[in-house]
């Protein structure tokens, strides 16, 4: 995702200018679209360009070693997010790249959350806040998972621990996060209003 600085800092004023646009024109559907999906877009180019999606991955990587020692698996680090996985059929090389950082999830879930019109500011804030967090464990325990299941049944498990098993497992955080900070309000939200909607009748 090379893309000149010029470029790059243009297509993000284009973008805040668009967004801020449709919000004073109350065009609340495409507001929330091109807030959300842009502010993703430029948090990714702008973290390629300053080199801030390889030094997450790096701290990933090292996060999943510390823990794969303390339980027990001797997992080394192999540059800065290559994963050296012990097994009975040898070792196996995982790489912590841009898939497995989760850093267009935990984009994706502030993005949503900044620029949904029905929460207050400190709702934003704290949910953001609460979603990144929690998004960034659940990557970490993906990782975890991946290595657990190849240290304990080799290499032939490369693929399906990290494309079955590690993504299932992330899929569902996401939802169950995804759900509950903003589906479950949402949802109560409607309730609330069909019910004063009802009785008004």
């Amino acid at each position: 995702m090379d893309v000149s600085l010029g470029l790059l800092i243009l297509g993000t004023l284009v973008w805040a200018g668009a967004t801020l646009a449709l919000q004073r024109s109350r065009r609340w559907l495409l507001f929330y679209l091109t807030g959300g999906l842009g502010f993703v877009l430029v948090v990714l180019f702008w973290a390629s360009t300053l080199g801030l999606d390889t030094a997450l991955e790096a701290i990933e990587a090292r996060q999943a070693v510390g823990i794969a020692n303390l339980t027990g698996i001797a997992l080394s680090l192999l540059g800065k997010t290559g994963l050296a996985i012990p097994n009975h059929t040898g070792w196996a090389v995982f790489d912590v790249g841009i898939e497995c950082s989760a850093l267009l999830e935990m984009s994706a879930i502030i993005g949503l959350v900044a620029f949904y019109p029905a929460f207050s500011t400190g709702r934003k804030v704290s949910s953001a806040l609460i979603g990144t967090a929690v998004t960034y464990a659940v990557n970490i325990a993906r990782i975890m998972l991946i290595v657990v299941l190849i240290n304990a049944f080799g290499t032939d498990w490369v693929f399906a621990a990290h494309a079955v098993f590690g993504r299932i497992l992330f899929f569902i955080g996401t939802v169950a996060l995804y759900w509950w900070l903003i589906t479950r309000p949402t949802m109560s939200w409607i309730g609330a209003d069909l019910g004063k909607a009802v009785a008004d009748e």
